[in-house]
């Protein structure tokens, strides 16, 4: 007769991990959740859009469109509260993994609106020019890429 033993512990070692995952998971969305809502709000409380937008900006297609300045920092902004939003109801429905099935996966969605700002902003920093923070924008695309593995099971 075999010894059950070994088995549960190998249980108890996979409980404690899961367990251990979704802490370190919470911890990474929380962080996401509080550095796109900080930024949409510094945003939010200032001059929409504001002065140092269309200065760095007048000079691109953007300044030639009407209502081009004001479309292109609007969608910026809807990004950085979606985010936090999305990622929020991902916690509530306990959503930390990115494999949920047929189920809305607000996780998911809060990734790729993450992955859609850093894009958004690296092709604006290199539309002006700025290529320090089009590389650092850069960056940040690879790290939430990388981020976004994690949360596979």
């Amino acid at each position: 007769m075999k010894n059950p033993a070994p088995k549960l512990i190998e249980i108890q070692k996979h409980y404690l991990w899961n367990k251990k995952m979704k802490i370190e998971r919470l911890l990474i969305l929380i962080l996401l959740i509080v550095l796109m809502g900080t930024a949409a709000y510094h945003k939010l409380a200032g001059d929409f859009p504001p002065e140092w937008f269309i200065r760095k900006f007048e000079a691109t297609f953007f300044a030639f469109i009407p209502g081009g300045l004001t479309f292109a920092f609007s969608s910026i902004v809807l990004l950085e509260v979606a985010i936090p939003i999305v990622f929020t109801l991902a916690i509530i429905k306990k959503q930390f993994s990115l494999n949920n099935g047929n189920q809305t996966n607000f996780l998911r969605l809060g990734f790729i609106f993450s992955l859609l700002l850093f894009v958004m902003l690296t092709f604006g920093s290199f539309l002006v020019q700025d290529y320090d923070n089009g590389f650092k924008d850069f960056l940040y695309f690879v790290g939430i890429y990388f981020l976004m593995k994690q949360f596979k099971e």
